[in-house]
């Protein structure tokens, strides 16, 4: 059974969701005090070391100091906005080089200032573990960027119950993978299939499921997965969390403004250049395997 509901009225029926049907609530929200309360009251019906969360990272744990590489302007470049870039606009080589050269040198910062001292209380209690689409290429830069802000996945994740260290999985399902200090890098594929994938290589199961993620692509896969027969007995909550693109519309009217895109290709036109006079070889390189 799926049901969605905006977070203020869904939060009102949490409490009467039957055992013994599979139940997948999504929930929109701009605001982790409403993730506290749905996993306070997960903790309340079935103990919190029977309730698994999973983040997303990219403007749901973290969000970019500069608009050129962050999430709005990758759902720019990949057309996944109202506002379309230009032939001029669109970056060359996007996964091949460009998106980890990105990750690599910006900066970021938490969506919320009480996020970090929230998750370390989380890992008190909780299996606590990061589910991005981006990929192994970027783990470093990633793991430096959330310690950078006080986040620390390796603390209390999904492992086998016999292991006390954080494991290392490394692989190839559809795309490359990487899951290591608490955090799936998984390459764009659907988030439903890769917590599916880590459940069974840890071999744990759990009552509850509380997933956090800002896009609604992700929040659907995985819907799709919790859904299932398989899951027929896991009460999961999906929370779609709006806060970054939230804050844009209420601030300037839309996500992107032509200006802002106008200006992040500026930017990277100018990053681009610099790099092509000091290194000319990367870009020879990245046409080369286009080819």
């Amino acid at each position: 059974m799926i049901k969605v509901y905006r977070y203020a009225i869904a939060l009102s029926l949490l409490s009467y969701i039957p055992f013994s049907l599979a139940e997948v609530t999504t929930i929109e929200s701009d605001s982790y005090e409403t993730v506290g309360k749905i996993i306070q009251e997960k903790d309340s019906r079935y103990q919190p070391e029977n309730v698994l969360l999973v983040f997303d990272i990219d403007n749901t744990v973290l969000t970019s100091q500069l608009e050129v590489g962050g999430d709005i302007w990758y759902q720019w470049q990949t057309n996944k906005l109202p506002l379309k870039p230009s032939a001029e606009q669109k970056v060359s080589c996007l996964y091949e080089d460009s998106i980890a050269l990105l990750y690599n040198i910006g900066t970021m910062t938490l969506t919320d200032p009480g996020l970090a001292a929230q998750m370390k209380s989380w890992q008190e209690k909780h299996s606590v573990f990061a589910l991005t689409s981006r990929a192994p290429d970027t783990r470093y830069a990633t793991e430096r960027e959330l310690k950078k802000n006080g986040i620390n996945f390796s603390v209390s994740p999904l492992k086998p119950l016999n292991e006390t260290d954080a494991p290392l999985y490394e692989g190839r399902l559809k795309r490359s993978y990487i899951y290591g200090n608490g955090i799936m890098l998984s390459s764009g594929q659907y988030k439903g299939v890769i917590l599916d994938f880590l459940l069974d290589k840890t071999q744990r199961q759990y009552q509850s499921v509380v997933f956090v993620d800002d896009g609604i692509a992700n929040i659907n896969a995985m819907k799709n997965m919790l859904a299932s027969d398989k899951y027929k007995n896991v009460d999961s909550v999906l929370v779609h969390y709006t806060k970054v693109e939230s804050d844009l519309i209420k601030k300037q009217g839309a996500v992107l403004t032509a200006e802002q895109a106008q200006q992040m290709s500026s930017e990277w036109t100018k990053l681009s250049s610099t790099l092509q006079t000091i290194f000319p070889e990367r870009v020879q390189s990245c046409s080369s395997d286009k080819k």
